[in-house]
Formats: structure tokens, sequence, C-alpha cells
């Protein structure tokens, strides 16, 4: 028994599952920055900043590696993905401002619902009834989150359509780890988004203190971390096996919810979150099924 998971401890999954629960505390910490800082500096030019600061952070890879982490395989992959992620960054950041951190965790959990719409939708997949009663009780879930019958705000709106499309940008991630490395990956998520939020935030534009330097280069530090972390869990574990880790995330935020913004999370997101993350988990176990009955 002793054997046996000393073995698990070093095997692939155990590394995959670390590497996804820390990419999820770091996303979480930075967005609770993001949101501390917003009260001053608008969430547009935060996103420059989170972009700017990423060559920054990756310089040790970069003196590295040297030239081979800007080769990518892949470039018209890359592209796409810049640009579906530019508008995804700054729907999210923006909506993040505008709601609370918990409720901006639970509404997150919808991606691996659009992406099983997009696949239908796109890749013409076939979908059965297990899969679309999944898809409804995940619906439904986003909707005790959002609570319709009071108000729906911009905000949460926006965070939505930025999960719709990030999770166009996770396919396009999963595609890439096979050919770019996970530095790679993550300069160009970085450095690539750089003109779209800069167009974007000078408009806005607040000329940053020190201390505000200080934050963007916290955000950027810990965006950066957990995007490569997740990359890097992407690359040695199935998607199916992540997804349950990545609800830990709803309890990271809801404590700093409470402890730093003193937002106190209702019953309803807990219910909702919870009803989304089954259907999320259900839908990539039922992935994870037919990929195993599609190999010869």
């Amino acid at each position: 028994m002793k054997h046996s998971k000393f073995e698990f401890a070093k095997s692939e999954g155990f590394v995959a599952i670390t590497y996804m629960i820390l990419s999820g505390f770091c996303f979480v910490i930075m967005h609770a920055a993001v949101k501390y800082i917003s009260e001053e500096i608008h969430p547009f030019e935060i996103a420059f900043f989170r972009c700017a600061f990423v060559i920054v952070i990756l310089s040790p890879m970069i003196f590295y590696q040297g030239k081979s982490i800007f080769i990518t395989k892949n470039p018209k992959l890359q592209i796409y993905r810049i640009g579906l992620n530019s508008i995804a960054l700054l729907c999210f950041f923006y909506g993040l401002s505008k709601i609370n951190l918990a409720e901006t965790t639970a509404l997150g959990f919808t991606v691996p619902i659009f992406t099983t719409i997009f696949s239908v939708l796109f890749l013409k997949e076939i979908i059965r009834v297990r899969r679309i009663t999944a898809l409804i009780i995940g619906f439904i879930g986003t909707l005790i989150v959002l609570r319709p019958d009071i108000t729906i705000e911009i905000g949460s709106l926006m965070v939505i359509l930025s999960s719709l499309l990030w999770s166009v940008c996770l396919i396009i991630i999963k595609r890439l780890t096979i050919t770019d490395s996970v530095y790679t990956i993550s300069l160009y998520a970085g450095v690539g988004l750089i003109p779209a939020t800069l167009f974007l935030a000078l408009p806005v534009w607040t000329p940053p203190t020190l201390i505000h330097i200080l934050f963007f280069l916290f955000i950027s530090l810990t965006g950066t971390f957990a995007q490569t972390l997740m990359n890097s869990s992407f690359k040695r574990a199935e998607v199916a096996m992540l997804l349950p880790f990545d609800f830990l995330r709803l309890i990271w935020s809801a404590l700093l919810s409470y402890t730093i913004f003193n937002e106190t999370p209702e019953l309803t997101l807990w219910i909702g979150g919870t009803i989304i993350l089954s259907s999320t988990c259900y839908l990539a176990y039922r992935e994870m099924i037919l990929k195993k009955l599609v190999k010869p």
C-alpha cells in the first residue's frame, strides 16, 4: 500500500493534479488583486500591464532557452488564441470589477459547458440525451448563480462572455501543448495581448504610482504562474481528471471575498456553483469515456 502511494506521488497524474490546484490558487490570488486595484485603475489598463510585464516575469526562461522560446510550430493557432484571449481577458477584468469574486469564479465554471456546445456546432460531434441533460443542468446552475429573478448585472454577462471565449482558447491551448513548450504558450499569451489591451487602455489611462506598478507586477506574476502551471497540467493529464480539483477555486475565492472585500457569498452561489461543477465534471467524464471507445 505504501509503495503504491509512493508510486502515485511520482506519477504524471499526481504532478498534473498538483499543478492544477496551484494554478487555481494563483488565478484566484490574481483575480483578488485585480478587483482590489480596479477601484483606482480602470480594468483595461490593468489588463495591459498584466500582459506587458509577462516579458519581465519570463525573462529568466527567455535567457535560459534563448531564441527557441519564441519559436512556435503552429503560428496560426497562436494568432487565433491571441485574438480570442484578448477579448476574453478584457471582458473578464471588466466583469470582475463589477461583481464579487466568488460569483466570478462560479460563473467561470461554465467554460466546459460552452466547450461541449462548440464541439457540437463546429466539430459536428454527436450529442446524446445524457450530455444534453448535463448541459441543461449546468444552465440551471448558471441561472441560480445569476438570479435573474432579481437582476442580471453587466459584470455577470461580461464574465459569461469571457467564459464563452475562454472555452475556445482552452481547446487551442490543449492543441498547442502538443507542439509548443508551456513557456512559449505563456509568452505568446502575454505579449500577443499587448496591442489590444493598450488600444483600449489609452482612452481611460491613469498615470500609475509606484504602488500601482507593484500591484501590476504581482498580478502579472501570479497570472503567468497560473497560466504556465495550467499548461503543464494539461500536458500531463486528461481534462476530465483535473476539473474536479478546479472547484477549490470557489472555496478560495469565497474566503478572499469575505476577508478582503467583506463580501458574503449567498447560498444560491454555492448551490449554483455545485450544480455547474457537477454538470462540468460529468461532461468531461463522458468525453473521456467516448475517447476510450474510439481508440482501436
